[in-house]
């Protein structure tokens, strides 16, 4: 099983305002989109995404072939599934405290 890096990083601020501000004006990145709970900034090729919550975690994804074969494997090797956004869509936590997202085409 290929995980492929994907060029979508997404993390959680408690000020989105302050924080795209900051990403903005400080770092120099490109606001794509924005609304009230999430702002799509772009810098070179990535993509991040801050998205307003208390939460503090950040999200990176994977592209994979299968993604009922690459979640028997993550389970198999301690990670949970912590959202199912279709079968071709999972959030995963794994056992040393990333987060991350895999999909499949």
């Amino acid at each position: 099983m290929k995980f492929e890096f994907s060029p979508h990083i997404a993390f959680q601020v408690r000020d989105l305002e302050k924080a795209t501000s900051f990403y903005r004006d400080v770092l120099g990145m490109e606001i794509v989109s924005s609304d009230e709970n999430e702002t799509h900034l772009k810098c070179g090729p990535i993509n991040f995404y801050a998205e307003n919550s208390e939460g503090n975690a950040t999200f990176f994804e994977f592209k994979v072939e299968s993604v009922s074969e690459a979640s028997e494997i993550l389970e198999q090797n301690g990670c949970r599934i912590t959202q199912e956004y279709s079968p071709k869509s999972r959030m995963f936590a794994d056992p040393f405290g990333m987060r991350f997202h895999i999909w499949e085409d």
